[in-house]
């Protein structure tokens, strides 16, 4: 079941955040301490929207993500996106991906935005999910 994330899913979520970031593959040693109150962060903004696929109570997924200007128009950005390692590959990310396409639908944005490592598996995944690579846009950092 998909549903809206609670205050109470926080500390879940930060620790399916951290198994799922190993430091080994993402370069930050995520415990589920610092990995909760980093997605508590997204939580509280404004604009926030999240959702966290459940089955028999337990949560398995996290989705977060923010409504933004972009220009004239409004989009949703996810900033976070988390499987519990084990259930990665099972649709799970899936169902998460779609209720965040859904709500943008739902409320008229203009689309969904995200960014990944080129080097993790995870872009494989988003183009599998009609994500496409954005053109003329770089990231860059100081």
């Amino acid at each position: 079941m998909i549903r809206t994330i609670d205050f109470e899913d926080l500390t879940k979520c930060g620790s399916i955040y951290a198994k799922a970031f190993p430091i080994e593959y993402w370069g930050i040693d995520w415990n589920d301490e610092n990995a909760t109150e980093y997605l508590k962060d997204f939580y509280e903004q404004k604009k926030f929207v999240g959702y966290v696929c459940e089955e028999n109570g337990e949560i398995l997924g996290c989705v977060f993500a923010l409504r933004k200007i972009s220009g004239s128009k409004e989009e949703i950005y996810i900033n976070e996106m988390a499987v519990l390692p084990e259930r990665q590959g099972q649709g799970i990310g899936k169902k998460l991906l779609n209720a965040i396409k859904e709500y943008s639908d739902e409320n008229g944005l203009a689309g969904v935005v995200l960014y990944t490592s080129e080097y993790a598996p995870a872009s494989k995944f988003y183009e599998k999910n009609g994500f496409k690579l954005s053109e003329g846009t770089i990231c860059m950092y100081l």
